[in-house]
Protein backbone atom coordinates (compact mmCIF):
# COMPACT_ATOMS: atom_id res chain seq x y z
CA UNK A 1 0.00 0.00 0.00
CA UNK A 2 1.34 3.35 -0.88
CA UNK A 3 1.73 5.69 -3.87
CA UNK A 4 0.82 4.29 -7.25
CA UNK A 5 1.82 5.93 -10.42
CA UNK A 6 0.82 4.94 -14.19
CA UNK A 7 1.22 6.26 -17.90
CA UNK A 8 -1.35 5.41 -20.22
CA UNK A 9 -0.76 7.11 -24.21
CA UNK A 10 0.04 10.89 -23.29
CA UNK A 11 -1.72 11.03 -19.47
CA UNK A 12 0.06 10.12 -16.10
CA UNK A 13 -2.08 9.88 -12.54
CA UNK A 14 -0.43 10.03 -9.63
CA UNK A 15 -2.40 8.62 -6.50
CA UNK A 16 -2.55 6.95 -3.11
CA UNK A 17 -4.20 4.09 -2.96
CA UNK A 18 -5.19 4.11 0.44
CA UNK A 19 -7.60 5.96 -0.51
CA UNK A 20 -8.13 5.52 -4.37
CA UNK A 21 -8.18 2.73 -7.00
CA UNK A 22 -6.63 2.53 -10.26
CA UNK A 23 -9.72 3.77 -11.76
CA UNK A 24 -9.29 7.31 -10.18
CA UNK A 25 -8.98 8.66 -13.22
CA UNK A 26 -12.32 9.26 -13.55
CA UNK A 27 -12.13 11.74 -11.10
CA UNK A 28 -10.64 14.68 -12.96
CA UNK A 29 -13.48 14.22 -15.56
CA UNK A 30 -15.59 17.50 -16.03
CA UNK A 31 -18.96 15.46 -16.37
CA UNK A 32 -18.21 12.95 -13.53
CA UNK A 33 -16.95 16.09 -11.30
CA UNK A 34 -20.03 17.71 -11.85
CA UNK A 35 -22.37 14.95 -11.02
CA UNK A 36 -20.44 13.87 -7.90
CA UNK A 37 -20.06 17.38 -6.55
CA UNK A 38 -24.23 18.58 -7.48
CA UNK A 39 -23.29 20.83 -10.39
CA UNK A 40 -19.45 21.96 -9.45
CA UNK A 41 -17.93 23.40 -12.57
CA UNK A 42 -13.91 23.71 -13.18
CA UNK A 43 -13.08 26.46 -13.32
CA UNK A 44 -10.13 29.34 -12.71
CA UNK A 45 -9.41 30.00 -9.45
CA UNK A 46 -12.52 27.62 -8.40
CA UNK A 47 -12.40 24.99 -6.23
CA UNK A 48 -14.34 21.82 -6.50
CA UNK A 49 -15.44 19.93 -3.40
CA UNK A 50 -17.09 16.62 -3.53
CA UNK A 51 -17.54 13.13 -2.14
CA UNK A 52 -16.04 9.85 -2.95
CA UNK A 53 -15.90 6.00 -1.54
CA UNK A 54 -17.41 8.45 1.69
CA UNK A 55 -13.90 10.52 1.57
CA UNK A 56 -14.56 14.09 1.10
CA UNK A 57 -11.93 15.91 -1.09
CA UNK A 58 -11.05 18.97 -3.00
CA UNK A 59 -10.87 19.00 -6.89
CA UNK A 60 -8.53 21.58 -8.77
CA UNK A 61 -7.05 22.62 -12.21
CA UNK A 62 -3.89 24.42 -12.58
CA UNK A 63 -4.15 27.68 -14.99
CA UNK A 64 -1.89 30.09 -16.54
CA UNK A 65 -1.29 33.73 -14.77
CA UNK A 66 -0.13 35.99 -16.41
CA UNK A 67 -0.54 37.66 -20.44
CA UNK A 68 -0.27 34.12 -21.53
CA UNK A 69 -2.77 32.92 -19.44
CA UNK A 70 -5.16 35.35 -21.42
CA UNK A 71 -3.92 33.41 -24.12
CA UNK A 72 -3.75 30.15 -23.10
CA UNK A 73 -5.47 29.48 -19.75
CA UNK A 74 -4.61 25.56 -19.30
CA UNK A 75 -1.74 24.54 -20.79
CA UNK A 76 2.50 24.89 -19.73
CA UNK A 77 5.28 24.80 -21.62
CA UNK A 78 6.85 20.81 -21.07
CA UNK A 79 8.53 19.99 -18.17
CA UNK A 80 9.96 16.38 -17.04
CA UNK A 81 6.62 14.95 -15.60
CA UNK A 82 8.73 15.28 -12.07
CA UNK A 83 9.02 18.71 -12.50
CA UNK A 84 5.63 19.64 -13.78
CA UNK A 85 3.02 21.92 -11.33
CA UNK A 86 0.80 19.32 -10.23
CA UNK A 87 3.58 16.44 -9.17
CA UNK A 88 5.75 19.21 -7.53
CA UNK A 89 2.48 20.07 -5.19
CA UNK A 90 1.19 16.17 -4.80
CA UNK A 91 5.27 15.39 -3.99
CA UNK A 92 5.51 18.33 -1.88
CA UNK A 93 2.55 17.86 0.66
CA UNK A 94 3.29 14.18 1.03
CA UNK A 95 6.92 15.54 2.07
CA UNK A 96 5.49 18.05 4.78
CA UNK A 97 3.08 15.33 6.15
CA UNK A 98 5.91 13.39 6.73
CA UNK A 99 7.45 16.17 8.73
CA UNK A 100 4.60 16.38 10.53
CA UNK A 101 3.02 19.35 9.17
CA UNK A 102 -0.58 20.35 8.98
CA UNK A 103 -1.34 20.28 5.29
CA UNK A 104 -4.19 18.50 3.19
CA UNK A 105 -3.21 14.74 1.96
CA UNK A 106 -2.82 14.16 -1.83
CA UNK A 107 -5.06 12.04 -3.20
CA UNK A 108 -4.25 11.95 -6.82
CA UNK A 109 -2.64 14.29 -9.65
CA UNK A 110 -2.98 14.12 -13.22
CA UNK A 111 -0.87 15.45 -16.40
CA UNK A 112 -1.69 15.43 -20.06
CA UNK A 113 0.87 16.30 -22.17
CA UNK A 114 -0.08 18.12 -25.45
CA UNK A 115 2.69 17.85 -27.71
CA UNK A 116 4.89 18.83 -28.71
CA UNK A 117 5.76 21.15 -25.67
CA UNK A 118 2.90 22.07 -23.47
CA UNK A 119 0.75 19.87 -20.95
CA UNK A 120 -1.99 20.46 -18.49
CA UNK A 121 -3.17 19.16 -15.20
CA UNK A 122 -5.29 18.69 -12.11
CA UNK A 123 -4.72 18.00 -8.15
CA UNK A 124 -7.08 16.24 -5.71
CA UNK A 125 -6.73 16.36 -2.47
CA UNK A 126 -8.30 15.40 1.21
CA UNK A 127 -10.60 18.41 2.28
CA UNK A 128 -9.59 19.54 5.75
CA UNK A 129 -12.41 18.33 7.63
CA UNK A 130 -14.65 21.50 9.92
CA UNK A 131 -13.08 23.82 8.11
CA UNK A 132 -13.20 27.67 7.31
CA UNK A 133 -10.37 29.96 5.72
CA UNK A 134 -8.82 33.00 8.48
CA UNK A 135 -10.54 35.31 5.84
CA UNK A 136 -14.02 33.13 6.23
CA UNK A 137 -13.35 33.37 10.09
CA UNK A 138 -12.41 36.94 10.80
CA UNK A 139 -15.64 37.99 8.97
CA UNK A 140 -17.77 36.10 11.25
CA UNK A 141 -15.49 37.92 14.50
CA UNK A 142 -12.65 38.76 16.07
CA UNK A 143 -10.39 35.37 17.12
CA UNK A 144 -8.73 35.34 20.26
CA UNK A 145 -5.53 35.92 21.03
CA UNK A 146 -4.47 32.61 21.67
CA UNK A 147 -5.39 31.45 17.81
CA UNK A 148 -3.67 34.27 16.81
CA UNK A 149 0.07 33.37 18.63
CA UNK A 150 -0.99 29.78 17.06
CA UNK A 151 -0.69 30.99 13.99
CA UNK A 152 2.21 32.50 14.18
CA UNK A 153 4.06 29.84 15.47
CA UNK A 154 2.69 27.24 12.80
CA UNK A 155 3.74 30.02 10.26
CA UNK A 156 7.30 29.79 11.80
CA UNK A 157 7.04 26.00 12.30
CA UNK A 158 7.11 25.36 8.24
CA UNK A 159 9.71 28.35 8.27
CA UNK A 160 11.73 26.38 10.63
CA UNK A 161 11.35 23.51 7.96
CA UNK A 162 12.33 25.13 5.13
CA UNK A 163 8.87 24.99 3.67
CA UNK A 164 8.16 28.43 0.90
CA UNK A 165 4.65 29.34 0.72
CA UNK A 166 4.21 31.53 -2.63
CA UNK A 167 1.00 32.92 -2.02
CA UNK A 168 0.77 33.06 1.64
CA UNK A 169 -2.66 34.99 2.22
CA UNK A 170 -6.05 34.67 4.03
CA UNK A 171 -7.93 32.32 1.74
CA UNK A 172 -4.75 29.64 2.23
CA UNK A 173 -5.00 29.46 6.00
CA UNK A 174 -7.74 26.91 7.28
CA UNK A 175 -8.90 27.07 11.13
CA UNK A 176 -10.24 23.60 11.50
CA UNK A 177 -12.67 22.51 14.21
CA UNK A 178 -12.41 26.39 15.91
CA UNK A 179 -9.10 25.83 17.23
CA UNK A 180 -6.42 24.02 14.81
CA UNK A 181 -4.39 25.71 12.22
CA UNK A 182 -3.47 24.63 8.77
CA UNK A 183 -1.81 25.65 5.65
CA UNK A 184 -3.54 25.12 1.89
CA UNK A 185 -2.61 25.69 -1.94
CA UNK A 186 1.54 24.89 -2.12
CA UNK A 187 1.09 25.42 -5.98
CA UNK A 188 5.12 27.42 -6.73
CA UNK A 189 5.87 26.43 -3.36
CA UNK A 190 9.13 24.73 -2.12
CA UNK A 191 10.89 23.13 0.38
CA UNK A 192 14.65 24.72 0.16
CA UNK A 193 17.71 24.03 2.08
CA UNK A 194 17.85 26.37 3.88
CA UNK A 195 14.99 28.58 3.67
CA UNK A 196 16.18 31.92 3.54
CA UNK A 197 15.51 34.94 5.66
CA UNK A 198 14.47 37.06 2.40
CA UNK A 199 11.98 34.50 1.50
CA UNK A 200 10.47 33.78 5.00
CA UNK A 201 9.96 37.52 5.65
CA UNK A 202 8.70 37.77 2.70
CA UNK A 203 5.81 35.14 3.22
CA UNK A 204 4.85 36.80 6.57
CA UNK A 205 4.56 40.21 4.39
CA UNK A 206 2.60 38.76 2.04
CA UNK A 207 0.11 37.84 4.63
CA UNK A 208 -0.03 41.34 6.22
CA UNK A 209 -0.86 42.81 2.91
CA UNK A 210 -3.52 40.25 2.20
CA UNK A 211 -4.85 41.06 5.83
CA UNK A 212 -5.28 44.47 5.05
CA UNK A 213 -6.54 44.36 1.68
CA UNK A 214 -9.54 42.14 2.88
CA UNK A 215 -10.08 44.47 5.82
CA UNK A 216 -10.79 46.88 3.26
CA UNK A 217 -12.84 44.96 1.05
CA UNK A 218 -15.18 42.38 3.27
CA UNK A 219 -18.01 43.42 5.29
CA UNK A 220 -17.18 42.76 9.08
CA UNK A 221 -13.71 41.37 8.89
CA UNK A 222 -12.38 41.51 12.29
CA UNK A 223 -8.50 42.35 12.18
CA UNK A 224 -6.40 45.30 13.92
CA UNK A 225 -2.80 45.95 14.57
CA UNK A 226 -2.95 44.68 17.80
CA UNK A 227 -3.58 41.19 16.33
CA UNK A 228 -1.11 41.26 13.82
CA UNK A 229 1.76 42.37 16.77
CA UNK A 230 0.66 39.25 19.09
CA UNK A 231 0.75 37.09 15.58
CA UNK A 232 4.39 38.75 14.56
CA UNK A 233 5.51 38.17 18.37
CA UNK A 234 4.60 34.17 18.71
CA UNK A 235 6.44 33.53 14.88
CA UNK A 236 9.62 35.57 15.98
CA UNK A 237 9.89 33.87 19.26
CA UNK A 238 9.86 30.40 17.71
CA UNK A 239 12.32 31.18 14.90
CA UNK A 240 14.60 32.21 17.62
CA UNK A 241 14.36 29.33 18.96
Amino acid sequence: MGYQQFTHRRVSVIYDDELVGSDCEKLFQPAWLARASGGGQVQRGTAVMFEYNGIQLVFKRYHRGGLAGRIVKKTYLYSPLADTRMWREFNMLREMREMGLPVPRPVAARCVSLPPVAYRGSLITERVADSQTLAEALCQGPLDEGLWEALGALIARFHRHNVYHADLNVHNILLAGGSDWYLIDFDKGAIRSPLSRQDAEGNVARLRRSLDKEAGRLPGFRFSEENWQILLDAYRAKMAT
